[in-house]
């Protein structure tokens, strides 16, 4: 396949056709996902809001594609990838050594729930439909990852069934492929037929298992090929159970926690599959039945420079890929400072602006008289002395508004370097962007903050920054897109996420718009204040952990119809990523659950991209946000 002119633009993985490709473009940093301990010993839940990259790593595993990492083991695009599964035991020098048997719960099986039948038939016809399917898939790696073809070759294999089953499935206990290809067929045509019935209620006789008999019958010692073993691990991987019903899921979960060691089984959902219960119970990493339950957003938040680097790999790698132009680096191709000579001109007029102001701010108060010489006898760049004088201009006006008297001793240049911190200076930065129109969201470390730990938004970004670079590049002119333009695509982004793509994709889009709108707007009126108290900003509010509780209980929620409401948007916006929640924060004496805007919000909202600043709420408040939105007082705009 002719490799695409946009290769950001190839975002799912099963829109990647050719595992060559997917191959290609998979950043080998995405397994820092995977736990060091207990990897194919317990069950493994992976979890995301949508586009977080679940079904790319699941996918990694199946048999062609460790076929086609093994084939191309030397290449320096699979080096590094070769080396990490080898490294856990899923392949050596003479190939693969897991079966990845995956399936995806997207297919009719919630049709299940709307027939006219008990639960517990319900659930027979679920874990027969299971078996079955689980069952040819992995008749299908089989032999794929034997290089033979499917289903022709069936009868070299063979499969030896534990005597108790092959009792319950009515086939001998020793099975060639063929035999249990035509039994699992059969049990899925049978099924589908009662799906495809007219009859309301389907006959009592029907096929049904009373569990996943599926993980006795698929260990790795009983399936052999030519008499030789297929593979020394088995590994069931079931993608999309968000898809299923809920009943379904809540079965299907507690069926495979029951399984214990038995199996090596992976799940991976949305997170719009859980109740607002438990998306709400944020930070959660399961038990020993469990295993690790892993939310994808919230490992990389946890670990953002590894984030950045992977998402440098994982657009380098695209770039690299792009037909017709040949761009090395993405990163490269965005500027990422307006210190160059074209920026000092635009520069002068602001800086002449904010030196003048400065000296109003200090006046003849004689404190900032050693402060305001400082920034007169600085050295740097354009851009240095406007930081400087800035964050000089924010800091008088802090001292100006302590209401605690102060005698008038002089403020000594200690004192300026002192309180001149990064924290002040990323503030003045945001200021002069609103003041004077410069730049803010540019540079390839801010748009992967701007991802908010999520792939396919850093992709959806990404995307469209490199389809302005390829574009310069096809026509032979400079291609490294300046801090300006970058800007001006990433606003375009984040306003056409908040205004169209959220009231597409999610539930209770309107109320949800209500709330974020509320935080975000609030946000901005704390963030702006002239002696930035918060600096850099807030971006984002915080309920104690015991209000956290409170949403989670039934018995409050019952009496609170209003707080129950919240309690059903804040989980939609944890479910898709539009808030990102930090729980357990101490601070002060108690424990918060921070809620902090998606960053393409914050593009939106003109806020600034770092964490840490935020502001308490109480349930009350945030119901009448939710209500009514947020509105400033007029007491707040006195003060402002």
């Amino acid at each position: 396949m002719r490799d695409p002119r946009n290769p950001f633009r190839l975002r799912a993985s099963e829109h990647i056709a050719s595992d060559a490709t997917f191959l290609k473009l998979f950043a080998p940093g995405a397994l820092d996902l995977l736990p060091s301990e207990g990897l194919f010993d317990q069950l493994q839940v992976f979890q995301s809001a949508p586009g977080g990259g679940k079904t790319s790593l699941m996918r990694l595993f199946t048999p062609t594609c460790l076929l086609t990492l093994h084939a191309h083991r030397a290449n320096e695009d699979c080096k590094e990838l070769y080396q990490h599964l080898r490294s856990i035991g899923v392949m050596d020098e003479s190939g693969p050594k897991l079966l990845g048997v995956m399936l995806s719960c997207a297919k009719n099986y919630a049709v299940l729930e709307d027939m006219d039948l008990d639960d517990l038939r319900k659930d027979r016809l679920l874990f027969s439909l299971f078996n079955c399917r689980i069952i040819l898939a992995a008749l299908r790696g089989a032999l794929n990852l034997k290089r033979l073809d499917y289903p022709d070759d069936l009868k070299r294999l063979q499969l030896n069934i534990p005597h108790e089953l092959s009792e319950k499935f009515d086939i001998p206990a020793s099975s060639t492929g063929e035999q249990i290809y035509e039994w699992a067929r059969g049990m899925e045509s049978n099924i589908c037929d009662t799906l495809d019935s007219l009859e309301p209620s389907p006959p009592l006789s029907m096929i049904g298992h009373d569990e996943l008999y599926t993980f006795g019958i698929l260990r790795p010692e009983q399936i052999t090929i030519d008499g030789d073993q297929v593979a020394n691990r088995v590994l069931i991987m079931l993608d999309d159970i968000h898809k299923l019903a809920q009943r379904q899921r809540e079965c299907l979960v507690k069926m495979l926690i029951g399984l214990r060691n038995t199996a090596s089984v992976w799940i991976a959902e949305r997170l719009e599959a859980l109740q607002a219960g438990e998306v709400l119970d944020v930070g959660a990493i399961g038990n020993r039945d469990y295993g690790q339950i892993i939310n994808l957003e919230s490992f990389w938040r946890n670990r953002s420079k590894r984030f950045e680097t992977t998402a440098r790999d994982i657009a380098n790698r695209r770039a690299q890929a792009a037909a017709d132009v040949e761009i090395e680096s993405f990163e490269g191709c965005l500027q990422s400072t307006l210190d160059g000579a074209e920026w000092a001109k635009k520069l002068e007029p602001a800086l002449s602006t904010v030196i003048d102001r400065g000296r109003a701010a200090a006046g003849t108060d004689s404190r900032f008289k050693e402060w305001v010489g400082a920034r007169e006898s600085l050295e740097g760049t354009t851009r240095e002395m406007l930081l400087a004088w800035r964050t000089t201009e924010i800091l008088i006006e802090r001292e100006k508004r302590k209401r605690q008297l102060a005698f008038p001793f002089p403020f000594s240049t200690e004192d300026l370097e002192k309180k001149d911190d990064s924290a002040a200076r990323a503030a003045a930065e945001l200021f002069l962007k609103q003041e004077f129109h410069l730049p803010y969201y540019f540079g390839f470390s801010r748009l992967v903050s701007i991802s908010s730990s999520n792939v396919e938004q850093f992709l959806a970004v990404a995307g469209d920054l490199f389809e302005e670079i390829a574009s310069a590049a096809l026509i032979k002119k400079p291609h490294d897109l300046a801090p300006d333009r970058q800007e001006k695509i990433i606003q375009k982004i984040a306003t056409a996420w908040w205004e169209q793509e959220l009231s597409r994709r999610i539930p209770y889009s309107q109320e949800v718009r209500t709330l974020v709108g509320a935080i975000a707007r609030f946000a901005h009126s704390e963030t702006y204040k002239p002696n930035a108290p918060y600096s850099p900003g807030v971006t984002g509010i915080a309920i104690t952990m015991s209000d956290r509780d409170k949403l989670r209980d039934n018995s409050f929620l019952d009496s609170r119809p209003d707080a129950q409401h919240l309690a059903s948007v804040i989980a939609t916006c944890l479910a898709h990523n539009i808030l990102e929640a930090v729980p357990n924060y101490p601070q002060g004496y108690q424990y918060w659950m921070v809620l902090y805007l998606n960053r393409l919000l914050c593009v939106h909202f003109e806020l600034p991209l770092y964490y840490g600043g935020w502001r308490s709420k109480s349930i009350d408040e945030l119901c009448r946000w939710q209500q009514g939105g947020f509105r400033l007082t007029e007491k707040r705009d006195q003060l402002l």
